[in-house]
């Protein structure tokens, strides 16, 4: 497939190779300017279910009370990144919302397959949902943000919550979220192998590593690891969709956000042009548009319009 990828991301089309070397140049984008008036601390909550305790780092406003809450969620393909990954992104939430954003450094598989990753994102949510004052927020108006395998997660973890009555959230943010685990769409083809970044001969891979026993041995998964499995998207909350030409997630993410509208939940589908997977690391304008799209669609369902 020719890709001709958007002015100002061209450095995703020529990454080398090797791993090492790609780092480095991508590197520089997970650093910014933290703001005077933006405070960032590590800390841990208690583990659900006998679960250890788990690592989140907080981002907010110094001095802030009552503010909303965005749970993020970070990809990596379910056994990749750490908790620096969305450094850029909590921090530009926090300072255009303006919000608190409580990031999960959620177990990784293969060590800790599915249903880790849930467990670990609703102790953080159900945490702080519960100790508002702790963080300085308003436990009424909650937001969940989930990048690629994070936005598997995040829409899986609204899905439970729908499910057994847990806090509620007012949107779901999925960037780029892998959905489906039989990578059998149309651009996971399309993407096979000659598109930067991710490419879809791998999808089945990391999804074997995080799904474990579920899945790949003649059952299916539970819809809260692969959220496309659900047949019922009712009352789920409002959602915002961004999918990519050159991403081999593209279709499922379009798919998903069409059946979320045929059960009438409030929904948002921006396709991006000429970008792959990952572009936002890199603060060209695309990154910059559908950034501010977000921050004004987060305001209005905090009722901060």
């Amino acid at each position: 497939m020719k890709v001709k990828l958007h002015p100002g991301y061209e450095v995703l089309e020529n990454l080398p190779s090797d791993v090492k070397e790609a780092n480095k140049l991508i590197e520089p984008f997970k650093h910014c300017d933290i703001p005077d008036d933006i405070e960032i601390y590590d800390s841990k909550v208690p583990g659900i279910d006998g679960e250890p305790d788990v690592s989140i780092r907080v981002y907010r406003k110094k001095g802030s009370s009552k503010a909303p809450l965005i749970l993020g969620i970070r990809g990596g393909g379910f056994v990749a990144g750490n908790i620096d990954n969305d450094n850029v992104r909590d921090i530009s939430f926090v300072k255009n919302v303006p919000c608190t954003v409580i990031s999960v450094d959620y177990r990784l598989a293969p060590k800790h397959p599915y249903p880790a990753q849930l467990k670990d994102c609703l102790a953080a949510l159900t945490y702080a949902h519960d100790h508002p004052d702790e963080f300085g927020i308003d436990p009424e108006r909650i937001a969940v943000f989930g990048t690629s395998a994070g936005g598997a997660i995040a829409a899986g973890l609204c899905l439970y919550l729908r499910d057994h009555n847990g806090p509620k959230v007012c949107m779901q943010i999925l960037n780029f979220p892998t959905v489906d685990y039989l990578a059998n769409t149309m651009s996971a083809a399309q993407m096979f192998d000659d598109v930067p970044m991710v490419k879809g001969n791998g999808l089945s891979d990391v999804w074997k590593l995080y799904l474990g026993d579920h899945g790949f041995n003649g059952t299916q998964p539970p819809y809260y690891a692969v959220p496309a499995l659900a047949r019922d998207l009712s009352g789920l909350p409002a959602t915002f969709v961004v999918t990519l030409e050159y991403d081999p997630l593209r279709d499922e993410g379009i798919d998903y956000a069409r059946r979320l509208m045929e059960f009438a939940v409030p929904t948002e589908l921006y396709s991006l042009p000429r970008v792959c997977h990952g572009f936002d690391m890199v603060p060209a304008n695309l990154t910059l548009w559908i950034r501010e799209g977000m921050y004004n669609s987060l305001r209005r369902e905090f009722n901060m319009l």
